[in-house]
């Protein structure tokens, strides 16, 4: 029998490698969304589909330019990427009275972030069709939540409009409680 080799995936490809050190979110974000389009448990698979759809975006000349007309960074559009795709609030089904009513309340920034990243992985698994591979699917739905469309920055509209609806109700938000 022989040993399962464990590959440690600390982004170290060139692809990953313009980014700032401090970028702490955009490396946490990326590690987790990597993750989360893992399937079957095949690691180097979903890492080398997203290194693949991020090496394909950065040749693109749409790929946005940050300060001083240089290319941005890779942890940076996916940062942006992700903040454009995550909710701000969230609606929560309260029982009165034998009446459910959504009601809107803040998110925590770690379920909103996560919500996002599931929402991009939604969108790009609905991109790749037609033998279409996932890294193409996936790199169009980035390029779409950065410049406003999209499936993830549409489901994100969706829910702070509904959130906006169900504002008369907010005052049965008795889980949030201000300090």
């Amino acid at each position: 029998m022989s040993k399962i080799k464990r590959t440690n995936y600390s982004l170290r490809t060139w692809v990953f490698k313009d980014f700032p050190s401090d970028n702490t979110q955009g490396r946490e974000d990326l590690i987790r969304f990597i993750r989360l389009s893992m399937k079957d448990g095949k690691m180097s698979k979903a890492y080398k589909n997203v290194e693949k759809a991020l090496f394909s975006m950065k040749s693109d000349p749409r790929w946005p330019r940050g300060e001083n007309s240089d290319p941005m960074s890779t942890l940076d559009f996916f940062e942006r990427v992700v903040d454009l795709a995550s909710p701000l609030v969230s609606l929560r089904p309260v029982v009165v009275k034998g009446t459910v009513y959504q009601v809107p309340g803040p998110i925590k920034k770690e379920k909103s972030r996560g919500l996002g990243l599931r929402w991009l992985l939604e969108g790009a698994r609905r991109n790749s069709f037609n033998k279409c591979a996932f890294k193409e699917g996936l790199s169009r739905e980035l390029f779409d939540v950065y410049f406003k469309t999209g499936h993830a920055y549409g489901k994100r509209l969706e829910v702070h409009k509904l959130a906006e609806e169900n504002r008369p109700f907010s005052h049965f938000r008795w889980w949030y409680k201000t300090k």
